[in-house]
């Protein structure tokens, strides 16, 4: 039996690729039989890609507003309809002619030489498609059909203003010998697919797989016609299949959101509390510091004789002659006596207060220093709650806090419409055309 080649731009689910989540239709006993080629994170790839371009660049610009800070993000804001990566499908066959398992629950044949062709073009891909840079590539074995996930980011090179290296699908393609468009139904990725398709089928016959070729059986359309229309349902099929697994992950991440963004919203709320608490310490801390020296500079400044006193001590204190080889004496006014008095003791307390001030400084010091790390810790997992209600897409429903119900709805909203709309697109096929009746 012929079998078909599916080779259909995919919807860049990387966590579905990577099985970060698994699918009701995966067989998570069978995920161990994947193949990994390549994975990447995409901000690294971009880095290693493009980084130098953008240096240099960088290096040119004297006004700082011109300079590029992350290319990655430039691509995302892109009002020319750049995409930050791109993704195809591959697959030989399918459920009733390719599917893995037998009766038996073994590898079937027919499974096995699919694997064998899909990881030889898997391994040759970046080789045959050196402008196409594979960031995260993986052949699945655990749903009912092998087929590969290929997702590369494109560049092209040679550009004479602005950067060098850049994102450009076209361009890298035209780089890559494919002939240029000619216009919307004829463009370089359909020149692009129709060579990877030719070669895939050459991996085929090598191994003996017979491959249908399409546009055999097509009543009325021509050739070109009943091509494009295979290849528009072949797609509106494969994308079904990943929108259907999106859904699944929206669902399951939908019924854990509701208890996320709240238990998010009051862990953040918590941290936020609790530095704010922290920091007033801090303050405290910091203000029983400068009390504590604002006292002793005070005791210190009142402990200044002044010259006046110092004379008013030295006319008033008079001498007394010594008897029977006594230690010598002096006598003075009792209102001087009692001023003496009282510098000694404030000379004390001062003493006191300074060794205090000493100990408590250091440890409010050590105290201070203890708080701040906990800040740093606190402020470093707000920024992880963050990240993670931005990465889920959860940012809008964060927002929506006091009405999270109505987020919620809104993306199963979303998505069902996505699913039913996909899902009737692969049920249409392009309507026989009439042949013209002779009068």
């Amino acid at each position: 039996m012929a079998k078909t080649i599916s080779f259909v731009k995919g919807k860049g689910s990387i966590n579905h690729n990577n099985r970060e989540f698994i699918a009701k239709n995966v067989d998570s006993s069978r995920t161990s039989m994947n193949v990994i080629y390549v994975q990447i994170p995409i901000e690294k790839a971009y880095e290693e890609i493009f980084g130098k371009a953008v240096a240099d660049y960088n290096a040119k610009q004297k006004r700082n507003d011109r300079k590029i800070g992350n290319y990655l993000s430039k691509v995302k804001q892109s009002k020319n309809n750049e995409k930050v990566f791109y993704e195809n499908v591959v697959q030989i066959g399918k459920r009733d002619d390719t599917g893995i398992l037998d009766e038996n629950g073994n590898i079937t044949e027919a499974a096995r030489l699919a694997k064998e062709v899909l990881d030889e073009y898997a391994r040759t891909f970046q080789e045959r498609n050196p402008n196409l840079i594979l960031f995260n590539a993986v052949l699945h074995m655990d749903e009912a059909t092998p087929h590969l996930h290929l997702d590369y980011i494109p560049v092209a090179h040679g550009y004479k203003t602005g950067l060098s290296t850049r994102n450009s699908l076209s361009k890298g393609l035209q780089e890559m010998g494919i002939a240029p468009a000619i216009g919307k139904n004829d463009t370089e990725t359909m020149h692009w697919q129709k060579r990877e398709r030719d070669h895939i089928a050459e991996l085929c016959k090598a191994r003996g797989i017979e491959t249908e070729v399409l546009g055999i059986v097509r009543d009325n359309y021509t050739i070109p016609e009943y091509k494009a229309a295979m290849r528009e349902k072949e797609e509106a099929e494969a994308e079904l299949k990943i929108l259907n697994s999106e859904k699944e992950e929206a669902i399951s991440q939908i019924n854990s959101t509701d208890s996320q963004i709240v238990s998010n919203y009051v862990v953040i709320d918590e941290q936020e509390e609790t530095l704010k608490l922290i920091k007033k310490q801090i303050e405290d801390a910091e203000l029983r510091i400068r009390s504590k020296q604002e006292e002793i500079d005070s005791i210190a400044e009142s402990m200044k004789p002044s010259d006046a006193e110092l004379q008013e001590i030295e006319s008033k204190v008079t001498p007394v002659p010594a008897m029977f080889g006594k230690e010598p004496m002096v006598k003075m006014p009792r209102r001087l006596y009692d001023r003496l008095i009282a510098r000694y003791r404030l000379a004390d307390t001062l003493e006191r207060l300074y060794h205090q001030y000493e100990f408590d400084a250091r440890s409010l010091k050590a105290k201070i220093t203890d708080l701040k790390g906990e800040i740093a810790y606190l402020k470093k997992k707000v920024q992880q709650f963050t990240d993670f209600i931005e990465v889920k897409g959860l940012v809008e429903a964060f927002k929506e806090f006091l009405n999270p119900k109505k987020a919620i709805e809104k993306v199963r909203n979303d998505r069902a419409k996505r699913i039913e709309q996909r899902t009737e697109k692969s049920k249409e096929m392009p309507a026989k055309k009439k042949k013209p009746s002779v009068r």
